[in-house]
């Protein structure tokens, strides 16, 4: 980076000349990045198409990170059910869900399996 010089311009704006051998390896640095971008954004395009990954309304994402709402409750309210309506569909007690929502309780992997199934989600999306 030693082969540039900044220069003003007849408006007072700075301007910088460099070398066309600096010019041609920042442009390579540029267009490796941007090559590297797009393949992750086809990676997770298919993912996406796949279904190998969960995308988040965003509702789902204000209440949990705004609101600091536990991911299952955001979750069970954007599928419009209750509670108890979530507990039977997952084969748990009310009691187990009403305290995993409030943090009472942890809950076991095979409950937050059974409640990430009811959704259609992954595990992962209910966990923060």
């Amino acid at each position: 980076m030693n082969d540039l010089q900044i220069i003003k311009s007849p408006k007072g704006e700075e301007m910088i000349v460099l070398s066309r051998k600096e010019y041609d390896r920042l442009t390579h640095m540029a267009h490796d990045g941007d090559a590297h971008d797009a393949a992750l954004a086809l990676i997770q395009i298919s993912k996406i198409k796949t279904g190998k990954t969960t995308l988040i309304p965003e509702v789902v994402v204000k209440a949990i990170a705004v609101k600091r709402v536990h991911p299952i409750r955001a979750w069970r309210e954007y599928h419009g059910l209750t509670a108890e309506q979530l507990a039977k569909k997952a084969k748990l007690a009310r009691t187990t869900i009403s305290q995993m929502e409030t943090g009472k309780r942890k809950g076991t992997v095979t409950a937050y399996k059974a409640i990430a199934k009811v959704f259609g989600i992954s595990v992962e999306s209910l966990i923060y």
